[in-house]
């Protein structure tokens, strides 16, 4: 490496009562090694330990030597945050915390939220090269709007909650005349598939209504994004900015869930697989390789335009959906996307950039500091 960066960059994430007080420390691991390689001092750290510092530095751990080590750290230039808030409650206390950590001591934020589901689709909806791609969303209003939806789809929808993750509660609403018997296949909070039948619409709508409760969802059409074996998948692509500060493309994965069931999420039971090779299987030659074609250029118009809308980005996990007619869907955006699949379908090139990229990104970051 040329030049040195000055600086220190933070990996935030959860606390965990595992054999570390932190989540993620095989990934973290890995994240330290790559930082010592490239002349950076990069170290792990969880929210509350703030509070713990004494104005110039926080205590922390670093992979030094074959083993974590805690110790006292400057507080950090460039926070890499893969800390996950699954309600508003420990959203708020983050703000809270990381607002002080910016008044103390100004730091940049490699990664930021994109504000759940129904704002990512908002800003989605501008981009008119993707709006063909978008399918149609709305905010669930409760049980007469979901009716009407019913009316106007085919006697089917697909909910989603606006903040989810990992495909938990999910469902796929059928509406079967005659009769109006409503059924349900879902995914529950511990992600587990359930299946629930109701002999009238009212019963069915009612019972929906309690399992959204306060939480808002989104309504959709139920696209069939099944393989000709009965597996749900989708398509993860991975985008990151890259040493020079540029948007690339890190890797493409196929991810199919367990036949018949709802999502594909590998946090579900899925596997993961090649992308093209899989598409051809499906779709044939020329279509597998047009639906290959199509995501590669969302994928690299999608992370620019998010950023006009939510400030600077530097990775998003992109998840496509193709269609028995070989069209593509764009079914979600993650700010803080997983690598599982590039590991598991045997891609080390794909899987090497994953990890590097964040760290030599924040690198480029540091260096272009005036």
């Amino acid at each position: 490496m040329n030049k040195a960066p000055q600086g220190a960059v933070g990996i935030l994430v959860a606390e965990s009562e595992g054999p570390f007080p932190f989540a993620e420390a095989a990934f973290c691991r890995k994240l330290c090694r790559i930082g010592e390689r490239q002349g950076l001092c990069v170290y792990v750290f969880c929210l509350t330990w703030i509070t713990a510092g004494n104005g110039s530095g926080i205590p922390a751990y670093a992979y030094e030597h074959g083993t974590w080590v805690r110790k006292w750290f400057p507080r950090p230039d460039i926070i890499y945050d893969r800390c996950f808030t699954h309600d508003r409650k420990q959203q708020l206390r983050k703000q809270r915390l990381l607002s002080r950590l910016a008044e103390e001591h100004p730091f940049i934020y490699l990664t930021r939220g994109l504000a759940g589901k129904w704002a990512v689709y908002q800003a989605l909806s501008q981009c008119p090269e993707v709006v063909p791609f978008l399918p149609e969303t709305a905010l669930y209003e409760g049980p007469a709007h979901l009716a009407e939806w019913l009316q106007t789809h085919q006697g089917e929808a697909f909910l989603k909650p606006r903040n989810g993750t990992h495909g938990k509660r999910t469902l796929h609403v059928k509406l079967h005349r005659p009769g109006d018997e409503v059924r349900i296949m879902g995914r529950s909070c511990r992600n587990a598939v359930f299946r629930r039948r109701f002999s009238s619409r009212k019963a069915g709508l009612e019972w929906i209504d309690r399992f959204a409760g306060a939480r808002p969802f989104l309504i959709q059409p139920y696209l069939q994004l099944t393989s000709a074996e009965g597996e749900p998948f989708d398509v993860r692509v991975l985008m990151q900015k890259n040493a020079k500060g540029e948007w690339s493309l890190t890797g493409m994965a196929v991810r199919a869930g367990q036949k018949h069931s709802l999502t594909s999420n590998l946090h579900g039971g899925g596997t993961a697989h090649k992308a093209l090779p899989f598409l051809i299987r499906e779709l044939g030659e020329a279509g597998g390789r047009a639906a290959v074609a199509a995501i590669r250029k969302l994928s690299l118009l999608i992370p620019a335009h998010l950023e006009t809308r939510f400030g600077r980005l530097a990775e998003l996990g992109l998840d496509f959906g193709v269609d028995l007619h070989g069209h593509v869907w764009v079914l979600e955006v993650n700010s803080k996307p997983g690598r599982a699949s590039f590991f598991r379908i045997g891609d080390p090139e794909s899987a090497k950039k994953s990890l590097e990229n964040p760290i030599s990104y924040a690198r480029y970051l540091l260096l272009s500091k005036p």
